[in-house]
Order: structure tokens, then sequence, then C-alpha cells
């Protein structure tokens, strides 16, 4: 599944980041990376940006950029 199918609240381990170029350096640089727990916090008013928590940090990614990267929902 991809990261923008996460629904508010639900959280997710980072299988994959695909090729969206300079930016993969920046989220990697951020602590995006493979194995780690990601948790969508909530949408912008119009759907994007989307807000997410990763080790106790607020991150907004588009939707355009979060389709690249690849998770596995986390159920509980």
């Amino acid at each position: 599944m991809k990261l923008c199918d996460l629904k508010n609240g639900e959280k997710a381990k980072i299988v994959k980041i695909g090729k969206i170029g300079e930016l993969k350096k920046r989220l990697v640089d951020m602590g995006i990376t493979a194995g780690e727990v990601i948790k969508l916090e909530r949408n912008a008013p119009l759907g994007d940006p989307q807000e997410y928590i990763i080790k106790s940090t607020g991150i907004a990614i588009r939707k355009e950029d979060a389709k690249n990267i690849e998770v596995e929902k986390i159920e509980g």
C-alpha cells in the first residue's frame, strides 16, 4: 500500500521509498527510512498536504510524493 492511502490516525511501517529525486534525500535526512513507523496525523483542509508523525516529529508531505512511499499498515 502507498503512504497516501493511510487514513487519519493509522500507522504503518515504511517498506520502500521510490524514485522521487532530490526529495528522497531530504526525506531520508528527516528520518523517513525503511523500517520506521509513520502515522498519518491529519489532512490539510483541502486534503493536500498531509501531516505525518515520525520519530515524534510532524512533517508535511504532498500526496503526489506520498504515492512513491510504500508502507505496510500496522494494526492497533
